[in-house]
């Protein structure tokens, strides 16, 4: 009997790879007439069936080491299978005692923390509460410690009124957690109205902690908002809104911002009326509103800090144009400036101006006629110009070839026409304004480009002296490029060329969030 390895049980003297059998004696006639006999179903004679039992019987005993060596092999290996998993989850659960996040400072870890929230651009009404915070303190003993320790983690409160789970309890968490308050609150009536006026009336209570207010107001929370005055001495960004023209009923004015004296930074629309909404302009460096022109000239001629300006003339626009004040209004620190009616430039003068974007839908009269004064008078060369709707290329040609200093063109409409007619444009030969380093195009409504066509004026500007460096191309959605036009565009990617094309709803709120150029 062969030796086993008292150890692991393998034998001492294991088999050659080549199975040794015994073959009986036989003459070359008998063998070949056993190999025949092994594909048919013949009667074997004497001599053939002797020499089959002599091979079964040889192989048997064979048959039998090997099944018992397999049965020790199969012991074997799950034996080995077991002890593999032990390691293995002893190995797993060890990891994280050696991760270096176990060893991280706290207040590096809180940095990390507070990367996770979302930009402002994010917060877009109809979104539900941030859940990511809350996760993070349930992560573990020492997470939830510095979770809770981080202040400006918690400061975000965004509550969107379409939900219908009562926001309160929540809120009241965070506001116990938070220093400084940064409040976006979107409200609806097509969710609980009541728990929405209840949520407002609480932080309302903790006002004196307010950086920011983005409101979108329901008639309940209306009466609230003079709770507020005098009671805003940190509120730095302030946008409202309102949520149908039934809110604006019977509001003549909200005058509790009047005293918050560390504005910097206000935003007022509406799509329905106009309610005067006064507040300090002396610390004021972002001014986006829509309202009368004489609100806008006064709030310009008094703030003189602004660096980025959104005038959107509205509810007057029968009224008739003042004769332009001399001087005009000086805004030493304006760098972007967007406007709704290109009028509005007769009024003013912006020797630091970068940015500009017109609105040429609004004005039947040559935006030349306005712009080249302005420019004059401010001694000002902005790179950057956009248009939206421009109701011609002629337009558009007149601009390009009158301020030869643009070299950065955006062009926004809603019309898939205008866009395409852009592009056959930007696309002809000779090159059109060959000192354009940059052109954008943005579709306001959700359709898409036409490719074929975006490829052929940037291969065009590519294989000319044109200065085009950077593209882009951006919709809320589209399908994107054909197969064959992508290869053409990532070919132009690896010769230099920077071309964006955005096709995403994401993106598109961002944009419409942070962007000058979007009216």
């Amino acid at each position: 009997m062969a030796s086993r390895c008292p150890t692991c049980g393998a034998s001492a003297n294991p088999r050659s790879e080549k199975l040794d059998l015994t073959i009986p004696a036989a003459g070359p006639q008998t063998i070949a007439r056993y190999l025949q006999l092994m594909d048919t179903n013949e009667p074997p004679a004497a001599a053939e069936l002797a020499y089959a039992q002599a091979v079964v019987s040889n192989t048997a005993a064979d048959l039998a080491g090997l099944d018992e060596e397999i049965a020790r092999l199969k012991t074997r290996l799950n034996q080995l299978e077991d002890e593999h998993s032990v390691l293995a989850i002893s190995r797993q659960r060890s990891l994280p005692i050696v991760s270096p996040l176990r060893r991280m400072p706290p207040e590096i870890l809180s940095e990390i923390f507070l990367w996770t929230l979302p930009s402002p651009a994010d917060l877009a009404p109809g979104l539900p509460m941030l859940k990511t915070r809350w996760l993070l303190s349930q992560v573990s003993r020492r997470w939830r410690e510095v979770a809770l320790s981080t202040p400006s983690l918690w400061s975000l409160v965004s509550v969107s009124g379409r939900r219908k789970a009562d926001p309160l309890p929540m809120i009241q968490a965070q506001v116990q957690r938070a220093r400084s308050l940064k409040i976006h609150f979107y409200g609806s009536d097509t969710g609980d109205t009541t728990a929405q006026i209840r949520s407002f009336a609480f932080l309302s209570e903790h006002s004196l902690r307010w950086e920011e207010l983005f409101v979108r107001l329901i008639p309940g929370m209306v009466p609230l908002m003079a709770t507020l005055r005098g009671r805003l001495p940190s509120l730095r960004r302030l946008s409202i809104r309102w949520y149908n023209a039934k809110s604006q009923i019977g509001v003549e004015t909200i005058r509790c911002f009047e005293t918050a004296s560390s504005l910097e930074d206000v935003g007022f629309a509406s799509d329905f009326t106009y309610t005067p909404i006064p507040f300090p302009t002396h610390r004021l460096t972002s001014y986006r509103v829509e309202g009368p022109l004489e609100l806008h000239l006064g709030v310009l001629k008094m703030a003189p800090n602004i660096v980025e300006a959104r005038v959107m003339v509205a509810y007057d626009l029968h009224q008739p144009w003042p004769e332009p004040s001399d001087p005009a209004i000086g805004m030493l620190h304006l760098k972007r400036l967007c406007v709704t009616h290109v009028e509005v430039l007769d009024h003013l003068r912006a020797p630091s101006l970068a940015e500009i974007a017109i609105n040429l839908s609004s004005t039947g009269q040559n935006p030349v006629d306005h712009l080249d004064p302005f420019f004059l008078r401010s001694s000002c060369t902005p790179r950057r110009f956009c248009v939206k709707d421009s109701p011609g290329l002629s337009i558009t040609e007149k601009i390009l070839m009158k301020f030869t200093f643009i070299t950065s063109f955006t062009v926004l409409s809603d019309s898939f026409e205008v866009l395409n007619a852009h592009l056959s444009m930007f696309a002809k030969t000779p090159i059109a304004f060959p000192h354009l380093n940059e052109i954008s195009f943005v579709s306001m409504d959700p359709s898409f480009f036409h490719y074929p066509l975006v490829l052929e004026m940037l291969q065009s500007r590519r294989s000319t002296q044109s200065a085009l460096s950077s593209a882009a191309f951006v919709t809320s959605k589209g399908p994107g490029p054909d197969p064959i036009t992508g290869l053409a565009l990532n070919a132009l990617r690896e010769a230099g060329m920077n071309i964006l094309i955005l096709e995403n709803s994401d993106y598109w709120r961002r944009l419409n969030y942070e962007s000058i150029w979007v009216f």
